[in-house]
Order: structure tokens, then C-alpha cells, then sequence
């Protein structure tokens, strides 16, 4: 139930940042206003966020992760700290126009675990190890209300190494619906993400 619904959600939810060579139907999708959120929530039951990670700085779309939204949930466990979940939605485009024949733009659902320990005052991080090219480290940064996402090279890459391409670069959880351009007020691209928030004026 848990997973139809976010799928669900992501499939209604999800904003067009795939790279500005591929201009197909991908680049059509918006994100609802519910989604007009930045930072973290946090209760007394734990911490949550909505966002999409992002190459923070970087302005060449084609360098930027494939489009996604994740919903973070964290929860408090007695004897452990806090246990993270990540659900991330991903788009993937190619660079034909639409096919309903032949689709062309893909949807992925991919959830990852996380056991968080306070490396320092604040500042939340945990692993996953998996069976791929990279291990993933979400870092949560409650002094600054950001949440990370980078990544290390596994022990798979280091035995199979010709299979591993570069890892994947920094990215950090963003507002990405149409708000934050429009608060903007200014020249910016149509897929203009940052951390503003709804409130912000």
C-alpha cells in the first residue's frame, strides 16, 4: 500500500528536468503545489522532506542526475536513532520525439534504506551498500535544513572495474515546482530549482 501510493504520487507529481537536448515529452511533466516545500519537517516522531536532488550550481541539464522526486521519511527508533526511508520516482528520456508506439520516456520507482548516526552536532548520515557501482550516503544537515545525497565506490567496482563508469556527483534535495521561478521574479529557466520555500515572499 505504502508503494502504490507513492508511486501514485509520483506519477502525478513530478517535474520535467531531463536534459534540455532531450526535448520530448519528459520535459512536459510539472510538479503539484504540494510539492512547494524546502527544508526539513521534524517532530517528535522524527524528520521528513519532498524535493528532487540536484547537482546544486551546476547549469548544464545534460550533467544534471535524471529527473526525480523523493519523499524522505524518517523515523525515531528507541534503540537505534533514526531509520530513513527514500523513495525516489526517476524519469528517464531519450532523445525521440513522442511514440506512443515506442515509448520514450521511462518511470522508476527506487527505494533505499538508511541507519542515521549524528556524525557531529546536527548532522545526520547513513549508508547504503549495495550491489551496483556506488554505495549511496544520505546526509541530513539540520543546522542548514538540507539533505544530501553522494556516493562511493562499492566493493562490486573495485572487483569489476570495466564494468563502473565515474560515480555520480553531489546532489541535494531542491524545490522544483514552478513556485520558486515564480517568487524569483526574474529571468530564469523554465526548470529553475532552489530552496525556497512556500512561504517565501
Amino acid at each position: 500500500m505504502y508503494i502504490r501510493g507513492a508511486l501514485t504520487a509520483s506519477l502525478l507529481a513530478i517535474v520535467g528536468c531531463t536534459s534540455a537536448a532531450l526535448a520530448n515529452s519528459c520535459s512536459n511533466l510539472d510538479a503539484l503545489s504540494f510539492y512547494d516545500q524546502s527544508g526539513l519537517q521534524e517532530s517528535d516522531y522524527g524528520i521528513s522532506a519532498v524535493g528532487t536532488f540536484r547537482i546544486e550550481g551546476e547549469q548544464d541539464e545534460s550533467k544534471q542526475p535524471m529527473f526525480n522526486l523523493a519523499m524522505i521519511n524518517c523515523e525515531k527508533q528507541w534503540d537505534r536513532g533514526l531509520d530513513c526511508k527514500v523513495t525516489k520516482a526517476v524519469v528517464w528520456a531519450n532523445p525521440d520525439k513522442p511514440d506512443t508506439d515506442k515509448p520514450n520516456c521511462s518511470l522508476d520507482l527506487d527505494l533505499a534504506a538508511y541507519s542515521m548516526k549524528e556524525l557531529q552536532e546536527g548532522i545526520l548520515t547513513g549508508v547504503e551498500t549495495n550491489t551496483t557501482c556506488s554505495n549511496s550516503t544520505l546526509t541530513i544537515d539540520r543546522n542548514t535544513k538540507r539533505v544530501y545525497l553522494s556516493f562511493t565506490r562499492s566493493t562490486y567496482a573495485d572487483n569489476y572495474t570495466g564494468t563502473c563508469g565515474e560515480l555520480p556527483r553531489t546532489a541535494v534535495l531542491m524545490n522544483c515546482t514552478s513556485w520558486p521561478r515564480i517568487r524569483k521574479k526574474s529571468q530564469t529557466s523554465a526548470r529553475y530549482c532552489d530552496f525556497s520555500s512556500a512561504g517565501d515572499k
